[in-house]
């Protein structure tokens, strides 16, 4: 046996060695844990003595509710206290009128995409033949864009012809399309 062919071995031994323990503690850790039923004595129930931790609905206080005070209490604050159904001075109940609503500002519409020249068209000689088109923005800088082509993270170049070229905008989700300038 080679040197080569020893290092081969100790590496699978110690890769078997790792996947022998993962799947170990991976059973062990999806074991449910055992625990031991204890019995504990039974236990006589005390008096009916109402302590502060009974939680008990109180029916009569849920059927004694008036429908005109529904709504009426604060949530957010606590313990509100609450006057007598008909000892409110009219005029001045405890809930502010709502405040008027906001004016709406119109979005403003989305103007035309930005301003290209196209200057040209070429074919790629391939066995797909494509068609490239050479484009220039207003501050002088050319692209060369195919169909498909994602142009300065916005537009996307949806058909070239040999006459106009259509760009999305994938902002706005609009289309335009931009004539062959002579």
């Amino acid at each position: 046996m080679s040197k080569k062919d020893r290092q081969k071995v100790s590496i699978l031994v110690v890769l078997l060695g790792v996947l022998g323990l993962t799947l170990v503690l991976a059973y062990r850790m999806n074991k449910p844990a055992s625990t031991a039923a204890v019995q504990s004595p039974e236990t006589k129930p005390a008096p009916s003595a109402q302590t502060a931790t009974d939680a008990k609905i109180r029916l009569d206080e849920l059927e004694n509710q008036e429908a005109a005070d529904a709504g009426r209490t604060n949530v957010f604050q606590y313990r509100e206290t609450r006057g007598a159904p008909g000892s409110s001075v009219p005029g001045s109940s405890g809930i502010a009128p709502p405040p008027p609503p906001a004016p709406v500002v119109p979005t403003p519409a989305p103007g035309p995409i930005r301003p290209t020249v196209t200057q040209g068209f070429a074919v790629v000689s391939s066995p797909t033949p494509k068609l490239t088109a050479f484009l220039q923005d207003d501050s002088q800088r050319h692209f060369n864009v195919t169909v498909g082509e994602v142009l300065l993270g916005r537009y996307r170049i949806a058909t070239i012809t040999d006459t106009s070229i259509e760009i999305e905008d994938l902002q706005f989700n609009r289309r335009q399309v931009l004539p062959l300038q002579k």
